[in-house]
């Protein structure tokens, strides 16, 4: 019998495989990058339970954007002057930025 993390594992790795068949993915390398999505899927999940939607719903895209724009500030500073930082990790604001990504889509659409 699997232990209850075992079993996550296991479905998290036919989720995934399930994906990758359906959008007929042939490249290895697209596991991983749906596994970096499915994190970024929940990440957002829970950031909305704390932000709410109005914060985006106030200044739409151009709102997006500043945040961007600072997470690309933060980032060079990071990884140009190659310091650790005191808080979030460089990998946090790459997930960030590829969530912000996705917002920017959304409220594109006007479906935020």
């Amino acid at each position: 019998m699997n232990t209850p993390e075992e079993e996550k594992r296991v479905e998290h790795d036919r989720v995934r495989a399930s994906i990758h068949k359906f959008l007929g993915c042939t490249e290895d390398v697209t596991f991983e990058i749906i596994d970096l999505m499915l994190d970024d899927v929940l990440l957002f999940d829970q950031k909305q339970r704390d932000y709410g939607s109005t914060n985006i719903s106030k200044f739409g895209q151009v709102g997006v954007l500043v945040r961007v724009s600072d997470k690309v500030e933060r980032l060079t500073n990071l990884i140009q002057s190659a310091r650790v930082p005191n808080n979030e990790s460089v990998e946090d604001s790459w997930q960030d930025l590829s969530i912000y990504g996705a917002i920017a889509r959304v409220v594109n659409k006007g479906s935020w």
